[in-house]
């Protein structure tokens, strides 16, 4: 998968990955211009980007350099809770990519989304 952001939420099981590029202005042909400085967008964690792009919580997942030219990253989502990953511009412009996460559920119950086939009601029950 591969998704260009500005503010955007994209659903990751655990275990899944996607690459993210920076945003890009299509009439112009431009792109914004990663910035190489530590920021923080919580005020206290300062971490140093890749390409311009930080992870909220490198425990629920990681990113990874992407080696050609692009200004994008492989995010790897490790667990089942959500995590938001930053663009910071070189001219100061923010972007965010939020990851929901979706738990594993397999609908045997009205709280796991329904049932795939059929319904929880008896076949032989009367309706008035």
């Amino acid at each position: 998968m591969e998704l260009n952001i500005n503010e955007t939420v994209i659903y990751l099981l655990a275990g899944m990955k996607v690459k993210i590029k920076a945003p890009v202005i299509k009439l112009l042909g431009q792109g914004w211009f990663p910035t190489d400085e530590a920021y923080s967008v919580d005020g206290i964690n300062t971490r140093t980007p890749t390409k311009g792009f930080i992870v909220e919580d490198e425990e629920v997942g990681t990113i990874d350099r992407v080696v050609d030219g692009e200004v994008a990253i492989i995010y790897h989502h490790k667990k089942a809770m959500e995590n938001r990953i930053w663009f910071k511009a070189a001219t100061g412009e923010l972007a965010l990519c939020t990851i929901s996460s979706v738990p594993i559920h397999d609908h045997s119950s009205v709280v796991q989304g329904g049932p795939a086939y059929g319904t929880y009601f008896s076949d032989d029950q009367a309706l008035d």
